[in-house]
């Protein structure tokens, strides 16, 4: 898939506008080494992954046993919340350097701006994620030791995830090296179109995870793949909806990661074609008025970790 396009990041390194996401693999590491398998055959050049997801490892293994040369590859991975205190970044970046057997990733990501007490680097140790609090370690403190990361040539660029702008703008005013990419949820139903504008006029990449949606909240969803609009741009295109969906991203200029084990679907996902900007419109639309955000931290670890309004 030759024609899949790229944006060139603030760090001067390119990143293909359609990835493959490894999310909610962690209780099916097979599953997620075969899917990657899949990935790289269909032409995949842009893997997500992240420490706590717990499938680095099915993914290095694909990707070494591939034939896909490693230099050819974007791979991105990303610093949970229990490792935000400037002692432990590393560490638990070397780790996730040698569960991927790789000597560099392209992306290290902090993977929310919301940083909870060190318990332990194995996944056996940590504890549930349940009312966790905030620990509140500066944002700054944990960038920097991610600047040395650059600045060693082992993330060739580094940014967040999950930050609104006043986050973005604290960032801004104090680091040394800017970040490359905010990793966000962008939906039909959540539009983003002001972080969008922001991050473009900062030369900040944004990045979509669950770009079609969340099932697991499929009950509250809105502006989902069957809205009438997105059915009737897919039979103009003879594209299925979620083509249509993740078009619909790349085409605003940012990037998107679907996740799927289905190799069917993986190959699908892997296509690019335009959109006219009536239609762009039109889907944007449908979340404007009524933005639906699924993904909410304080939902999942309690009170002291909301962050969005």
């Amino acid at each position: 898939m030759s024609n899949i396009p790229t944006a060139k990041l603030n760090s001067g390194y390119e990143i293909p506008l359609i990835g493959y996401g490894t999310f909610g693999g962690h209780d099916a590491p097979e599953q997620v080494y075969n899917a990657s398998k899949v990935a790289l055959k269909t032409g995949y050049k842009h893997f997500d992954t992240a420490y706590i997801y717990q499938t680095e490892e099915a993914l290095g293994k694909a990707i070494k046993e591939g034939d896909v040369p490693r230099e050819d590859l974007f791979i991105t991975t990303k610093l949970w919340q229990n490792f935000h205190e400037p002692q432990y970044v590393r560490p638990v970046f070397e780790r996730s350097l040698k569960l991927l057997q790789m000597d560099y990733v392209d992306l290290y990501l902090i993977h929310w701006p919301i940083s909870w007490e060190f318990q332990s680097y194995e996944f056996s140790d940590l504890k549930s994620t349940k009312d966790m609090k905030n620990t509140h370690v500066p944002i700054i403190d944990t960038w920097r030791e991610m600047e040395k990361l650059v600045e060693e040539k082992k993330a060739r660029s580094i940014g967040v995830s999950n930050f609104t702008i006043p986050m973005l703008e604290d960032l801004l005013s104090k680091c040394s090296i800017p970040p490359a990419v905010n990793q966000v949820e962008i939906t039909a139903a959540l539009p983003q179109e002001e972080l969008l504008a922001y991050c473009k006029s900062k030369n900040i990449l944004l990045t979509a995870y669950s770009p079609l949606g969340n099932p697991g909240y499929k009950k509250d969803s809105r502006a989902t793949l069957d809205d009438p609009v997105i059915l009737d741009i897919a039979k103009k295109y003879n594209k299925s909806p979620a083509q249509v969906v993740l078009n619909w991203g790349v085409n605003r200029g940012y990037a998107v990661i679907p996740k799927s084990t289905t190799p069917a679907r993986i190959e699908a996902n892997l296509t690019y074609f335009r959109l006219e900007d009536s239609e762009i419109e039109a889907i944007t639309a449908l979340g404007r008025e009524h933005p639906y955000r699924s993904c909410r931290p304080e939902n999942m670890w309690g009170p002291s970790c909301a962050i969005f309004n």
